[in-house]
């Protein structure tokens, strides 16, 4: 999917979302993590204290540039704009004060279900919080994705 071109990339993420809906949730989320798995990977992208700088779902689909933060927006934006997008949600920062990496996760259903933390699969918010330490949380309403 990643090397087509835009209107083909948004069409595919199209049917993609729309697949999510014969889903149940916590197998929809887990394909939303397989699906960002695999997408292009630049270092900068999206300024992480700006939210308000941050793409459309559409655009960021469309340029195809994904850093961490980038990433885990797309998540969400997979998720919001499926038949589970009542859920509440957020984007959430997270350092490791031993290493000084930073994590930036999506958080579903109240830290119940947690992507971006490890490779295509699903934590919980208590396993991240035994680890690292929060830095930033985004709303859905500064996401706008409510």
């Amino acid at each position: 999917m990643w090397k087509l071109d835009p209107s083909e990339r948004v069409s595919r993420w199209r049917a993609f979302r729309l697949s999510l809906g014969a889903l149940p949730l916590e197998k929809a989320i887990l394909a939303v993590a397989e699906f960002w798995r695999d997408c292009p990977y630049n270092a900068y992208y999206l300024d992480p204290a700006d939210p308000a700088s941050w793409p459309t779902a559409w655009d960021l689909i469309a340029e195809n540039y994904y850093c961490d933060v980038a990433k885990a927006l797309g998540m969400l934006y997979t998720i919001a704009y499926s038949a589970h997008g009542q859920l509440p949600m957020e984007l959430c920062v997270y350092n490791d004060p031993e290493t000084g990496y930073v994590y930036n996760l999506s958080v579903f259903d109240k830290g119940k279900y947690v992507i971006n933390f490890l490779d295509a699969a699903i934590v919980n918010i208590q396993q991240v919080e035994n680890k690292l330490v929060l830095k930033r949380r985004y709303s859905s309403t500064e996401l706008k994705l409510q």
